[in-house]
């Protein structure tokens, strides 16, 4: 992921690069703003200018109109920054903050070894207008401003991982393409369906199955005509499985036994009938598969009654109930009762909308509504949840790092200001 930082948030970035004060240019150059004993000429100002605007051209791809437009629209923010830089290396020095000269030279070193000798690097201070005295003075004052910000704010630049977690679930869609994870854990309120449920389900399962095999797509039938909301969702895909695991266990020995390409026959489970279709097969064994789940429906009283059972347990958690003791009593699920209640680990972005919409968040130990599929009602809570790397945290974590910064910033610099001599000059000289 990537955020794109306005003028304002590369204050640093472009101190770093741009600030060099030559003093004695400054007694024949027009001066553009008078910061208590300092000034910004408007020579100084331009190069600025000119710089911004090959920042622009490097980042945006904007026509020569919209680009003029744009450093246009830059220039007060720009001013605002070149004196909030005076204000704090001025600041820094009325606290005695000290640099030395070997601080000094090793950034200037460092600088150095970006160039293949010394005279590539003296060309290159010359093609921008520096002298090595110019360079000294900034490197001051750079290091000036770096430790300002050190003394004065890094406690409050602090991010926790709840801040980090808390920014990436408001702001879920920038991260296009997650293979958002979460592990859940069910109790299961099974439905009980009679013979004339079962017969009514065949036949529709009989149809679809002649439909696929006489050449209809596999995709779009699952995605129009499948009843369950997960797989559906997902336009049949049930991802990768490993046979012999008992993850689906009516469905892995058929799958085993097919070619990709290949359709089943109906496969029969206690809560309806399904079509599979093999869409690849890994060298580990592991099994790719779409899926039409035909429901078996039960009788409205039935669903009811389960339907009950499920909000009473809901109330019994919300009284502070354990989940697995709720499990082990309530639970019609055998294979996932076994283990305590574990299910499966589920993609976010394939969560059909009975289940996604089901949590109030999709944080660590949230606990579902009753959600109702054609098996029955689930209550799910998430145990576990994978999402962001270790870089992306640690991105996160900059970016909120350098947003409390420039929040400071602003603070620091309103009252610099409130006690400082500051006189703006029009283009033309006059104030």
């Amino acid at each position: 992921m990537r955020f794109k930082s306005s003028l304002a948030t590369l204050f640093l970035a472009v101190i770093i690069s741009f600030f060099a004060i030559d003093t004695e240019a400054k007694i024949v150059e027009k001066i553009l703003v008078i910061v208590n004993d300092e000034v910004i000429t408007l020579t100084e100002f331009d190069d600025r200018l000119d710089k911004t605007r090959e920042m622009f051209k490097q980042v945006y791809k904007y026509s020569d109109a919209k680009l003029a437009q744009e450093v246009e629209k830059a220039k007060p923010q720009l001013l605002d920054t070149m004196i909030d830089e005076i204000l704090f290396v001025q600041d820094a020095v009325r606290r005695n903050i000290q640099i030395s000269d070997a601080q000094i030279l090793k950034e200037i070193d460092n600088l150095k070894k970006q160039f293949s000798s010394d005279k590539e690097f003296a060309e290159a201070l010359e093609a921008e207008g520096y002298t090595l005295d110019a360079l000294k003075r900034e490197k001051k004052r750079e290091l000036l401003l770096r430790e300002l910000i050190s003394q004065r704010f890094a406690p409050e630049l602090a991010v926790t991982d709840e801040e980090v977690r808390k920014f990436y679930v408001e702001n879920r869609d920038q991260f296009p393409g997650k293979d958002d994870i979460v592990k859940l854990k069910q109790i299961f309120f099974k439905f009980n369906f009679t013979q004339a449920d079962k017969d009514k389900a065949k036949q529709r399962a009989d149809m679809l199955l002649e439909q696929v095999r006489g050449g209809a797509n596999f995709t779009e039938t699952a995605e129009t005509f499948s009843d369950d909301p997960g797989t559906k969702a997902n336009k049949g895909d049930m991802g990768y499985f490993m046979p012999g695991k008992g993850q689906f266990p009516e469905i892995e020995e058929v799958a085993s036994k097919l070619d990709v390409g290949q359709i089943s026959d109906l496969i029969g489970t206690p809560n309806g009938y399904n079509i599979i279709k093999i869409t690849d097969k890994k060298i580990d064994g592991s099994i790719r598969a779409q899926i039409i789940h035909i429901a078996i429906w039960p009788d409205p009283s039935e669903e009811k009654m389960a339907e009950q059972e499920a909000e009473s347990v809901l109330q019994k958690l919300k009284n502070v109930s354990k989940f697995v003791d709720m499990v082990k009593l309530y639970s019609d699920d055998e294979i996932s009762k076994a283990k305590e209640g574990d299910w499966m680990e589920v993609p976010v972005d394939s969560m059909g909308p009975e289940l996604g919409g089901a949590f109030d968040s999709l944080d660590m130990g949230s606990i579902s509504r009753a959600i109702k599929t054609p098996q029955g009602f689930h209550i799910f809570k998430i145990v576990e949840r994978k999402d962001l790397s270790d870089e992306e945290l640690e991105q996160i974590r900059m970016f909120l790092s350098e947003k409390k910064l420039q929040e400071k910033l602003g603070e620091y610099s309103d009252k610099l200001r409130g006690t400082s001599y500051i006189q703006i000059f029009d283009f033309a000289g006059k104030p």
